[in-house]
């Protein structure tokens, strides 16, 4: 699997992995409603943020990526990001593989930590690894973390 930089040649194998997972609603808190166009906007960063994906030997899209500043001015030292991977690859690796190149990511742009911010209550394996607290991962820590 290859983590790559997204391109607009992306967005017909990313926007279904983003309407399955929105429209789940268990994992983010975005609008099931939103047309696909108003997914791309929410999703795809600018820079100093970085949008990538999960390719597979085929060329398949398999997960996605988003990550960038947490917020702006004096909050931009920390990192965040966010995953969606597509239902028929979960459980083989693409999640871990899209976090730790984000981590790589954050610590080669000189972010002091990254922090993970919204988790839906649903997604049970999210919380359970947070313990129900907003998780605070440092850049550079050992990528077992994803």
């Amino acid at each position: 699997m290859l983590i790559r930089d997204y391109t607009g040649a992306d967005w017909d194998q990313v926007w279904p992995i983003l309407a399955d997972v929105v429209t789940a609603a268990d994992t983010f808190a975005y609008d099931p409603d939103w047309p696909p166009e108003t997914a791309r906007e929410v999703w795809v960063e600018r820079p100093p943020g970085r949008t990538s994906v999960a390719v597979d030997h085929d060329g398949t899209v398999r997960g996605t990526a988003k990550m960038g500043p947490n917020r702006p001015g004096p909050g931009s030292h920390v990192a965040t990001a966010s995953f969606m991977v597509a239902a028929d690859a979960r459980g083989r690796g693409v999640g871990r593989a899209l976090c730790e190149e984000a981590l790589d990511w954050a610590r080669r742009q000189g972010f002091a930590a990254m922090q993970f911010n919204a988790v839906v209550e649903a997604n049970t394996a999210a919380v359970a690894r947070g313990s129900g607290q907003p998780r605070h991962e440092n850049a550079s820590p050992d990528p077992a973390g994803c």
